[in-house]
C-alpha cells in the first residue's frame, strides 16, 4: 500500500483519542429526544443537509425532530445535532475553515452529535452518511429508497471522518430530475448533462460551452469557415470542414481560442454570483467526435517530433492553459485522450492546470483493467500517469448497439478498476450509463457504481448483496445466483464486450446458462409475488434476460438440437414476449418522458418484430449441411449491425433463411448513401476495434458476379481475433461481429469466410429492367479450414 492510499485510510478511520458516552439516545416510543440544530450562517447546502437530516429521521421514528437555529437559547445541554459549521464544532477543536470541499466528520460529544464538514458538499456528505451508514436509509435509485421503521432509536457513540477516494465522480446520467438529490446522497459530485443543485451542494461542473467534444463550437464552421479557411483542417491539399478538426498549430487559431475561453469563464463567475452555487473550475477544450486531423506541414512536423497525435493536442492545450493561468489561476482546461489521440506523446508533458481524459474505447467490459484481455488500455493508464498530472478515465458501462442492454457480467469488475485508478493518480471517473429503461440491471450497476467510486476498498461481493437483498428482498438470493451464473459462464468463454457488440457477441449466454438463468428468475418470482413492489423490481432486472433470450433463441435451438434432446426447446416465447411488453411499458412510462416514452415503446414493437417472428428453426446454408458438427458458423441478416436503418432486415423468399440485409436505393438518407457511391466494385475489410487496426479488405467486382440471384463469394480464409468484424461497403453500414467463433484457447485456428449476396436492378450486374437496384446481404458464413471445432 503506497503512502499516498495509508493517508486516505487514516482520514477515513477513527478520531484518535475521543472518548464519548457509551449510547446515545435519539428517539424513545415513537418521540424525538433530539433537536437539529444549524450552524449560524449556514450555506443553502448546509441548511439543505439539516432538512434531510430532519425529513428522514422524522420517516423513522414517526415524528421529525424540531430544527432551530443554534444562536437560540436552549435549556438542553445534550441532545442536540449540530449541522454545519457550528459555534459547538469549533468549541469542541474542529478547525473547520481546514476541511476539504468534501470531508465530513460524525462525533458524538457530551451527549450530542456533530454533523460537519467541508464546502461546499462535506457537511451534506456528513448527514447522507449518518442517515445510510447509522439509520439505515438508502437511496437505491432516483426513484427507490428504503428507510426502516423504528419507535426507539439508539446509537453506540460515533468517532468517524473520511473524504472520498477519487475526487471527480461523474455517472452520464441519472434521470432522476431531482436537482442532483439522488446524486448527491450517494456522493455523485456530477451527473453528466444534469446539474446538481446548489441546495445539494452543487457539482464539479465544465464551464461552457460543453464539457466534450468543442472545437466546433468555439470555431463554428458556418461562422468561421469563409473567412478563415486555414483555421481547419488541410486534407490532400485543401481546407476543409464538416467531420473534420482544426488546424491547432495556427497561432491565429490559438488567440482566438484565449479570447474566447476567458469570455466563457468571466460570464460563469459572474452567473455562480448571482446563483451561489460554486462556480466551473474545468472548461473543456477537445477534438470533435470524428476524424479528420489536419495534415498541414507544421501540423505533422508536431506530431512527427511526438509520434501522437496527441503531441500535437497537447501542445495546444498546453498554450492557452499557460496565457489563461495568470488571470484565472483556479481554472482546469480538460481535453480528451481519444481515438487518434490516445497514444501518448514522446516528450511533452501536460500542464499543471491541464486535466487528460483518457477514453476506454477497446476494453472487454467484463474483466478489470488488470486482467490480460485489458492490458492495453493499462498500458495507456501507465503511460499517461507519467504525462498528466491531473488525469481522468471516460469509461463505458453501457452497450450502444441495438439491441442494447443485453445482460453482461460488469459490475464485479469496478472495485478492482477504480483501486487501480486510484493507485495509479486518476482523480477520477465519467462514466456512461444511459438507457434508464434497457441497460442491464442498471439500478444494481449504477448503485455499486457510486459506492466504490467514494471508495474502491470497500468489499464489492457485499455490497452486491447488500443491494440485491435490500432492493429484491427474497428474490434476491436468485437475482446473486443469476449474476454468478453469468460471470462462471463469461469466465469460460471470455467473450468480447465493448463498446457496441452484436447479438452474437454474447456467446456466454449459452443454453444452459440462459435456461439456468430463467429458473432463477421463476422462483424468485415466486418468492415476491405477494409483493407488487418488488415484484416489478424483479421484473425490471429479467428484462435484459428476457430480451436476450428472444434475440438468440435460434442460437439456444440450435444448442438443444445439437445436444441430442427430443422435443422442441424448452421456453415459453409467448410468455417471455408478454412480460417484456409489460415492463418495457410501465418502466418507459414511469422513468422516461411522454416524447421518449412513445420513441421506446416503437422501439421495443420494432424490436419484436425483428427477432420474434423468424423462425426459430433455420437450417444451414445447403452448401455446408454435409460439414462436420461444429465447424460452421452460420450469421444471418438479423445478427448484423446496420448504421442508422439505412439498410433494412426484410422477408425475401429468394434467401435460403428467409431474411436478408437490403440496400435500396433510393434509402433513407438518398443524399450520403446515393446509388452512384455504390456500384460495383463493392468493398469488404475486417476490422479489430479492439486493437484499432485493418485485419484485411477486398472488393467484389463486376466480373466475380457470375449471374442473377444469391451467390456465394468467398471473402478469404483468417484468423479472427477478439472483436473482430466484418463490413461491408465504403461506407461500413452493415457491419457483421464476428465473436461467436473465436476461441481464446486457439487463436490461431483459421476460418474460410463465405458471403451470401445478390444484385437486382438494371445498375448491377445481370439484373432486370424495372427491378428496383438493390444489394442484398442474406448471411455469412465461417468455416474452420481444417474441418476441427473450434
Amino acid at each position: 500500500m503506497t503512502a499516498w492510499i495509508v493517508a486516505l485510510a487514516i482520514v477515513a478511520g477513527f478520531f484518535p483519542g475521543v472518548v464519548a458516552a457509551a449510547e446515545w439516545t435519539l428517539a424513545k416510543g415513537g418521540k424525538p429526544l433530539v433537536e437539529i440544530r444549524v450552524a449560524a450562517g449556514a450555506t443553502v447546502a448546509e441548511q439543505t443537509a439539516a432538512a434531510e437530516l430532519q425529513t428522514y429521521v422524522g420517516k423513522i421514528i414517526g415524528v421529525a425532530p424540531n430544527l432551530v437555529p443554534e444562536a437560540r437559547e436552549s435549556a438542553r445541554t445534550t441532545g442536540g445535532i449540530y449541522v454545519g459549521w457550528t459555534a459547538f464544532a469549533r468549541a469542541h477543536g474542529i478547525d473547520l475553515e481546514s476541511l476539504k470541499a468534501e470531508e465530513w466528520i460524525i462525533r458524538t460529544e457530551d451527549g450530542n452529535l456533530l454533523l460537519t464538514g467541508g464546502r461546499p458538499r462535506g457537511t451534506l456528505y456528513a448527514v447522507y452518511h449518518f442517515l445510510e451508514d447509522d439509520l439505515g436509509v438508502r437511496w437505491w435509485s432516483p426513484w427507490e429508497e428504503t428507510v426502516p421503521q423504528q419507535a426507539d432509536l439508539r446509537l453506540q457513540a460515533l468517532a468517524r471522518r473520511g473524504k472520498p477516494v477519487l475526487a471527480y465522480r461523474d455517472i452520464y446520467m441519472l434521470y432522476g430530475n431531482d436537482e442532483g438529490a439522488f446524486a448527491a446522497r450517494n456522493r455523485l459530485n456530477r451527473e453528466g448533462d444534469h446539474r446538481i443543485a446548489a441546495r445539494y451542494g452543487g457539482c464539479r461542473d465544465y464551464g461552457p460551452p460543453y464539457h466534450v467534444h468543442t472545437f466546433y463550437l468555439y470555431i463554428k464552421p458556418s461562422k468561421y469557415f469563409e473567412t478563415h479557411p486555414e483555421y481547419f483542417s488541410l486534407i490532400k491539399g485543401k481546407r476543409v470542414a464538416g467531420r473534420h478538426q482544426l488546424c491547432l498549430s495556427n497561432p491565429e487559431l490559438r488567440d482566438l481560442f484565449v479570447e474566447k475561453l476567458r469570455a466563457f469563464i468571466r460570464a460563469s463567475e459572474a452567473k455562480a454570483r448571482e446563483t451561489g452555487a460554486p462556480p466551473p473550475v474545468v472548461y473543456d477544450i477537445s477534438q470533435n467526435d470524428w476524424g479528420g486531423a489536419c495534415q498541414c506541414e507544421r501540423c505533422q512536423a508536431i506530431v512527427k517530433r511526438e509520434g501522437s497525435e496527441a503531441g500535437l493536442l497537447l501542445d495546444f492545450i498546453n498554450e492557452i492553459a499557460a496565457r489563461i493561468e495568470p488571470e484565472f489561476p483556479d481554472v482546469f482546461i480538460d481535453t480528451l485522450a481519444y481515438q487518434y489521440t490516445q497514444d501518448p506523446p514522446r516528450h511533452i508533458k501536460a500542464r499543471d492546470n491541464v486535466i487528460i481524459r483518457l477514453c476506454d474505447t477497446g476494453s472487454n467490459a467484463t474483466f478489470p483493467i488488470t486482467a490480460e484481455e485489458n492490458a492495453p488500455f493499462r498500458h495507456f493508464v501507465l503511460a499517461w500517469e507519467n504525462i498528466a498530472a491531473n488525469l481522468r478515465i471516460w469509461d463505458y458501462a453501457v452497450t450502444y448497439q441495438a439491441p442494447r442492454g443485453l445482460p453482461y457480467p460488469s459490475e464485479d469488475t469496478y472495485a478492482a478498476d477504480f483501486r487501480f485508478y486510484a493507485e495509479h493518480h486518476v482523480e477520477g471517473v465519467f462514466t456512461e450509463l444511459e438507457f434508464p429503461v434497457l441497460a442491464d440491471i442498471r439500478e444494481l450497476k449504477v448503485w455499486m457504481m457510486m459506492k466504490l467510486l467514494e471508495d474502491p476498498y470497500r468489499d464489492p461481493v457485499a455490497l452486491r448483496q447488500e443491494f440485491c437483498r435490500g432492493y429484491y428482498g427474497a428474490a434476491g438470493g436468485a437475482v446473486l445466483a443469476y449474476r454468478e451464473l453469468l460471470r462462471t459462464s463469461q469466465a469460460h468463454y471470455r467473450a468480447y464486450i465493448g463498446m457496441s457488440p452484436a447479438p452474437s457477441a454474447f456467446k456466454f449466454l449459452d443454453l444452459p446458462t440462459v435456461l439456468g438463468a430463467q429458473r432463477l428468475f421463476d422462483a424468485g418470482a415466486k418468492a415476491v409475488a405477494h409483493d407488487p413492489v418488488l415484484s416489478r423490481r424483479l421484473r425490471h432486472a429479467r428484462l435484459s434476460l428476457d430480451r436476450a433470450t428472444y434475440v438468440r433463441l435460434r442460437d439456444l435451438a440450435r444448442e438443444w438440437r445439437a445436444s441430442g434432446r427430443q422435443g422442441a426447446l424448452p421456453v415459453d416465447v409467448d410468455a417471455i414476449v408478454a412480460r417484456v411488453r409489460r415492463t418495457w411499458t410501465e418502466e418507459a412510462r414511469a422513468r422516461l418522458p411522454a416524447a421518449r416514452c412513445a420513441e421506446s415503446l416503437a422501439d421495443m414493437e420494432a424490436e419484436l418484430a425483428r427477432y420474434t417472428t423468424l423462425p426459430v428453426v433455420v437450417e444451414l446454408p445447403q452448401r455446408f449441411r454435409q460439414k462436420p458438427a461444429g465447424t460452421v458458423f452460420d450469421l444471418t441478416a438479423d445478427m448484423t449491425r446496420n448504421w442508422r436503418g439505412i439498410v433494412t432486415v426484410v422477408k425475401d423468399p429468394e434467401a435460403e433463411s428467409g431474411i436478408a440485409n437490403r440496400l435500396a436505393f433510393p434509402n433513407k438518407q438518398p443524399k450520403e448513401h446515393p446509388l452512384e457511391k455504390y456500384r460495383l466494385p463493392m468493398p469488404w475489410g475486417l476490422y479489430v476495434p479492439r486493437t484499432k487496426t485493418s485485419l484485411a479488405s477486398g472488393v467484389i467486382r463486376a466480373e466475380d458476379v457470375p449471374g442473377p440471384g444469391y451467390h456465394w463469394y468467398h471473402l478469404g480464409t483468417h484468423a479472427i481475433p477478439p472483436s473482430c468484424y466484418l463490413y461491408f461497403f465504403w461506407s461500413w453500414i452493415i457491419q457483421q461481429d464476428l465473436e461467436a467463433v473465436v476461441d481464446p484457447d486457439h487463436p490461431e485456428r483459421r476460418f474460410d469466410i463465405w458471403a451470401r449476396i445478390k444484385f437486382t436492378g438494371p445498375a448491377f450486374p445481370h439484373g432486370r429492367a424495372g427491378e428496383a437496384n438493390a444489394i442484398w446481404v442474406e448471411r455469412v458464413v465461417l468455416e474452420t479450414v481444417d474441418g476441427q471445432q473450434p
